[in-house]
């Protein structure tokens, strides 16, 4: 079995023949308290321990500390006096648990090369600052600039940060060059493609199974009736789409892509318009229990809970539920949600 890294899309891909299984990156909205900082954690000095110094001797920040090693990042990071010209630093630093949930493992790192390690880490860091939760923006989704350029979104609720809708788990650790904040998954940044654009680089590269949304895209987008989606998707302001997996095609009987190209354009249209919010919804957003309003109409709305996992429910689908199963995949217009099942207006 060949591992094929792929940090740019978000996935870790295991090929076996001609079979692919891929491992989505799950942004940890719960995590177990073994997890936070606790007795094993090291004692850290403000203003003495650097930024390197605390992950290199922490217990959960060891695949992080392989990330850095193999972008040549640990340097910059390691000095404190002087420090260096970039610092101070927020470094939203993901546990080893986060990564692990990402498919990315110690045993894998070698695998990634240097500069998609720098883009993924990178994304993670701010400067010329560091904030302390207390001292991050408040929000709903207030934009933050990495220093790769990228930008990131922070809301600030009941005393918990959420980055792109991950939690800060382990909060306001201080190391002599900046703040650490532990971070409860992986943030992948959009690499400059927009929500349509995200979508095809995907479907064609690690997630085939959303190659059956791509086409129906493509397919709506011939509709008068609802003017093109695939431009909505790519310049129609910042959206939230619920992107259904090829297996939701398949239960509605739409078996192939070649039947997905006979269906009716004006009746996808409307199906997909359904899946569309106006605004950047990360899944810290959802009511949690409650509904909002699509692009479809002011009148069509989808129902969220968020009590027992995450799952969304259209107005045509009575009890059946979809689950979000990849959530807050960031594009530069908005967010993308992956789902099981089709959402009926």
């Amino acid at each position: 079995m060949n591992l094929k890294p792929s940090i740019e899309t978000g996935f870790m891909v295991k090929i076996n023949g001609d079979k692919k299984i891929v491992l989505f990156v799950l942004s940890l909205a719960v995590l177990i308290t073994a997890c936070v900082k606790n007795s094993n954690t090291p004692v850290i000095t403000p203003g003495v321990t650097s930024i390197t110094g605390y992950i290199k001797n922490a217990n959960n920040l060891s695949i992080l500390d392989s990330a850095m090693s193999k972008a040549g990042l640990l340097p910059t990071f390691d000095s404190v006096s002087p420090a260096s010209s970039t610092a101070p630093y927020t470094f939203f630093a993901p546990l080893d648990v986060s990564f692990q949930s990402a498919g990315i493992f110690d045993s894998t790192i070698g695998k990634y090369t240097k500069d998609s390690l720098l883009k993924l880490v990178g994304y993670h860091i701010f400067s010329p600052y560091a904030k302390t939760v207390a001292q991050l923006p408040v929000g709903p989704n207030a934009r933050m600039i990495s220093i790769t350029g990228d930008s990131i979104f922070v809301t600030v609720r009941g005393g918990i940060a959420y980055v792109n809708g991950v939690p800060v788990i382990q909060n306001d650790v201080l190391a002599g060059n900046g703040i650490i904040q532990g971070l409860g998954g992986v943030l992948i940044p959009s690499y400059g493609r927009n929500i349509y654009q995200l979508l095809k680089n995907i479907s064609q590269t690690s997630d085939t199974t959303l190659s059956f949304l791509v086409a129906a895209l493509d397919r709506a987008s011939q509709s008068t009736v609802y003017g093109n989606i695939d431009s909505l998707l790519s310049n129609g302001g910042v959206l939230s789409f619920f992107a259904p997996s090829n297996s939701a095609f398949q239960a509605m009987g739409d078996s192939t892509i070649a039947m997905i190209n006979s269906l009716n354009v004006d009746t996808l249209a409307r199906r997909l318009m359904y899946h569309i919010l106006p605004g950047r919804v990360f899944s810290t957003d959802f009511p949690q229990s409650g509904s909002l309003v699509t692009m479809l109409s002011n009148t069509d709305s989808l129902n969220f809970s968020t009590l027992a996992g995450l799952t969304v429910t259209g107005k045509g689908d009575s009890s059946n539920a979809s689950n979000i199963v990849t959530p807050n995949r960031v594009a530069t217009n908005g967010v993308i949600h992956k789902i099981d099942r089709f959402l009926l207006p």
